[in-house]
């Protein structure tokens, strides 16, 4: 196979980690996709990253994961760009997954790494290069180190010398890391990962940001991540101080729930998540509401 590296001017800026969208029965509400895809795409986001955490993956069989990775693709209609997350505990489903999303015109494929199983630092490094060796499109790691894996920063530079690996998506506080991978490797596509640091991962080198709350206010953080190349941090900031209240909020009520509640609010709807997360109570969707109302007034 010829050797894949997409320059991060082709992959970056701001993604939303994609809800998925469940009836009331608990099944798949595909026909709830269309929508969701365009709402997000006229906020301005650069494209999707489907089937990760916020999209319940692991809530999900195989067979429900390469049906959403398709409709998703259905509805972008080649409009942004579409990394599909395809991780699991097992190599052969990542892979299953991942010729799922190849067929279906995917730019990109993304994977946490194994878990669950106390695989070691070597398993996990195989298991990475297996996908980057079969699966011919550039791969970005999921490192979501306070979750899962042994992975340490080391094993990650390291991976990034996997010519088809060109990136990583980096949920972590530890920025001092996500330095090193750009230092490392300048033309790599870096992801912030946690919504409330958005601004301090640019200002450490991230090419972009995928995140949860981009699903209802993506808007907002492409204005940050334009005010921040623009020099103009104070703008940028207090955006990030708008964002992180509302952010508090969702911590209160459950991230998922409250992203999807918030979505209802704005008349696009998401479903519920499924069980084991709650049902935002009353009280809840008060709060969520006072979080619509302040997005409202930001926007002007």
């Amino acid at each position: 196979m010829s050797q894949v590296l997409v320059p991060r001017r082709d992959l970056g800026g701001i993604f939303s980690a994609l809800v998925t969208p469940f009836a009331a029965d608990g099944g798949l509400a595909l026909d709830l996709v269309p929508a969701l895809v365009e709402h997000q795409l006229a906020q301005g986001l650069a494209g999707f990253y489907v089937g990760g955490s916020t999209g319940e993956a692991f809530l999900q069989s195989l067979e429900e994961r390469t049906a959403f990775l398709r409709a998703v693709a259905a509805a972008a209609a080649g409009r942004g760009r579409l990394i599909a997350h395809v991780g699991a505990v097992a190599t052969a489903d990542c892979l299953t997954l991942g010729r799922a999303a190849i067929e279906a015109g995917y730019d990109a494929i993304s994977a946490i790494p194994p878990f669950y199983y106390d695989f070691s630092r070597d398993e996990l490094k195989a298991h990475y290069r297996r996908l980057a060796t079969e699966l011919p499109v550039p791969l970005v790691i999921y490192n979501f180190g306070g979750r899962v894996g042994r992975l340490t920063g080391d094993d990650l530079l390291e991976l990034l010398d996997e010519p088809r690996i060109v990136g990583v998506k980096h949920t972590s506080q530890d920025l001092h890391l996500l330095e090193r991978f750009k230092r490392h490797r300048p033309e790599a596509v870096i992801y912030n990962g946690f919504d409330e640091m958005c601004l301090a991962g640019l200002v450490m080198g991230a090419d972009g940001a995928i995140g949860t709350t981009y699903n209802f206010m993506g808007d907002l953080f492409v204005r940050l991540a334009a005010a921040f190349a623009a020099g103009r941090i104070d703008v940028a900031r207090a955006l990030q101080v708008i964002a992180n209240r509302i952010i508090d909020v969702l911590i209160e009520v459950g991230v998922f729930p409250g992203t999807k509640a918030i979505l209802a609010l704005m008349g696009l709807d998401a479903g519920g998540c499924r069980a084991p997360f709650r049902v935002p109570s009353e009280a809840d969707r008060a709060k969520l509401a006072a979080c619509v109302d302040l997005l409202r007034t930001a926007a002007g």
